[in-house]
């Protein structure tokens, strides 16, 4: 019951709130949770369950990711994620910096970044500024220093070049 709560969710949920679903007790769910993790890591599946802070979500392996993009519906589009990129790399980044790289059509997409919960503005004189949100973080897995660990190695390795 677990594993099909885990596969049906679209947001990761903590035993908790897989307790609530069930009506079963959230000791009994997070021995299940810890048993489904050990089975999907042991068996040869492209599925794995991943913790999330304290919520579990069931997904592809990362290695599968490819395989499955020519049949996989995309969340985001790629102008979206552009722009997602952009802001995970230039936090505090203005709505100007946004339109003028990407063109007049990023609007739409930003407004759409925004209703999505992946970006927060936030005022800045007459414009906004923006920043990636938790939502962001926790849709692509990755935490925050994480994030700019990676973002500080790609800068450098853009300055050497």
């Amino acid at each position: 019951m677990v594993e099909a709560v885990l596969y049906a969710t679209e947001n990761p949920l903590s035993a908790g709130d897989i307790a609530s679903v069930l009506g079963e007790g959230k000791e009994e769910v997070a021995r299940a949770i810890k048993g489904l993790t050990k089975d999907y890591r042991d068996r040869a599946t492209s599925l794995t369950i991943v913790r999330v802070g304290i919520r579990y979500k069931m997904q592809l392996k990362n290695e599968f990711s490819e395989i499955v993009t020519p049949v996989s519906k995309r969340e985001i589009s790629n102008p979206e994620l552009r722009i997602l990129g952009f802001v995970a790399a230039n936090a505090g980044c203005k709505r100007g910096d946004i339109v003028q790289r990407f063109g007049e059509s990023s609007r739409k997409a930003l407004d759409d970044l925004i209703n999505r919960k992946f970006l927060s503005p936030e005022k800045y004189r007459n414009t906004e500024i923006y920043g990636v949100t938790k939502e962001f973080y926790r849709y692509f897995n990755i935490g925050k220093k994480e994030l700019e660990t990676k973002v500080s190695r790609l800068s450098g390795a853009q300055n050497d070049e």
